[in-house]
């Protein structure tokens, strides 16, 4: 076991033959904050051996994630540092001389069985019902023999000698599971070298983290049954044995395996969508981990302070995107107003509602428009990406009311001559100076003084008011809507009442 006196060194070692997923998020996140609470080292390592679907797109989607979510390494790519290379591929020689170690102490052999004949054992082991593993039949070749096989030159690989014997076990004392007990006689004489020379993952993820000095592997549960393999070859290589912690797998919402469908797709999708880095590390890692029954919002100082692998969760963590809003839409309340404007800008003008340099213009209008248009919109939010749709009606005329719009005007059809009674007033009692974005005390004082003159609630008046002019049930203020609108854009929608009050019937 590694002594707790040696300083803490974990790693983070994703495959770029795809995106960041949220389960790998998850696994950098409690590496992170496991190395940050220990005052310890993060090391990136880019298992990048797959040479056929491996990518540099998927490696820039890696670093672009991880640096989405806030999440430095101290070591590896674009940092450097002591025990590099931190590639895979460019560490494939350092796994030879640990191979022919093995070899030459006899824990290790090679195996020059065919395809043909491995096929047919499978077979037979299938037809008997038994589970397949290698009976071992090169294990004990004559050296002699097997050295001239190796000099004729047929093709072989090298198999790691699992030590023998029915009491023999590899005990995995997991730091989140406990002692995790796994029989040899369960474990085959498994590859560890393929025959064109390169080495299987388990046998170079051992090299690896022994030559980075790692002392904690802290990886999602499926991992587990490649562990014990992997103490087997530290113990026959005379390494250190790191500590082990496995987390819970993320489940599909009812259970299962999560998908894409479910979710479990790109984290640089979930940072076009604009969801906000704090949410999603308060998502992350409440994905199988806990600090109490209470606390469920916290900052990245705190996570770092408070988390331990002792409230790590050994069942599975469910995957529910409610959560995930619930963090955005509190996150986004909590943003200061001027951040989440100059964050969503870029959403409302890809919309094209906004045409290029209009923001730029020198009465400043229209920037202030938006910006009173947003700062209604943030509390409602739970990523920037629906900022476009939520201000949709400040620059496009509601064409069909919503559901709720609908009701609300057949409700209120009563008050169909009300409204262009208002429309009126509203035109010759409210001079064009009162229209300010944002500034809407002017038009909310007239129009309870036209409430009350006209013998009406607040309801009858503003709900039918907000259907016309929105198309929407719900939204923020009327009256703040109705400022940035202007009163070229309520009158000519207020005009068109009666077909609002027809589309309703």
């Amino acid at each position: 076991m590694v002594s707790q006196a040696l300083p803490v060194r974990v790693r983070f070692a994703p495959s770029p033959t795809g995106y960041l997923h949220i389960g790998g998020a998850r696994t950098a996140l409690f590496n992170y904050l496991f190395a940050r609470h220990h005052g310890g080292t993060l090391v990136l390592r880019v298992e990048d051996t797959d040479r056929e679907r491996s990518t540099p797109e998927a490696i820039r989607a890696i670093l672009e994630g991880l640096r989405y979510l806030g999440l430095g390494w101290d070591e590896g790519p674009e940092k450097g540092g002591d025990h590099g290379p931190y590639f895979q591929s460019a560490r494939l020689s350092s796994y030879t001389s640990l191979v022919e170690q093995l070899l030459s102490e006899g824990k290790a052999y090679r195996c020059f069985c065919t395809k043909e004949r491995l096929q047919s054992l499978r077979a037979d082991q299938r037809e008997a019902k038994q589970r397949y593993h290698y009976d071992r039949l090169c294990s004990g070749l004559d050296p002699a023999q097997a050295a001239a096989r190796l000099k004729s030159g047929e093709p072989y690989v090298v198999r790691f000698r699992v030590p023998a014997g029915v009491d023999g076990v590899t005990v995995v004392d997991d730091l989140i599971r406990g002692e995790v007990p796994f029989q040899h006689q369960e474990i085959e004489d498994f590859i560890i070298q393929r025959a064109d020379g390169t080495c299987v993952y388990n046998f170079a993820v051992v090299g690896d983290d022994h030559g980075m000095g790692i002392t904690h592997v802290i990886r999602g549960e499926d991992h587990l049954s490649n562990t014990p393999k992997q103490i087997l070859l530290f113990r026959a290589l005379g390494f250190e044995v790191p500590l082990y912690a496995h987390i819970p797998l993320i489940l599909a919402p009812g259970g299962g395996k999560l998908s894409k469908r479910h979710g479990a797709v790109a984290v640089t999708e979930y940072q076009e969508k604009g969801y906000l880095p704090e949410a999603m590390i308060n998502f992350l890692v409440r994905l199988g981990w806990a600090f109490d029954d209470k606390q469920e919002i916290f900052s990245l100082a705190e996570l770092v302070e408070k988390f331990s692998l002792e409230g790590v969760s050994k069942s599975g963590a469910v995957y529910d995107t409610q959560k995930l809003d619930h963090l955005g839409n509190y996150y986004m309340r909590e943003r200061a107003t001027a951040e989440i404007v100059d964050l969503s800008l870029p959403y409302v003008t890809r919309a094209g509602f906004v045409q290029e340099g209009e923001l730029e213009r020198e009465d400043g209008r229209m920037k202030k428009m938006v910006e009173k248009m947003i700062e209604l919109e943030q509390p409602r939010m739970e990523h920037l990406s629906q900022v476009a749709e939520k201000v949709r009606y400040y620059f496009e005329a509601p064409r069909t009311p919503d559901a709720g719009a609908l009701k609300v005007l057949k409700k209120k059809r009563d008050t169909a001559d009300a409204v262009k009674r208002y429309a009126d007033s509203l035109a010759a009692d409210v001079p064009e100076s009162s229209w300010q974005p944002g500034e809407h005390a002017v038009l909310e004082a007239h129009a309870r003084k036209f409430i009350e003159a006209e013998h009406l609630k607040l309801g009858d008046l503003a709900q039918p008011l907000r259907a016309i002019l929105t198309g929407r049930s719900a939204t923020p203020g009327l009256f703040e809507i109705m400022s940035i609108l202007g009163r070229d854009a309520c009158l000519e929608r207020l005009g068109r009442a009666d077909e609002a009050f027809r589309a309703a019937r």
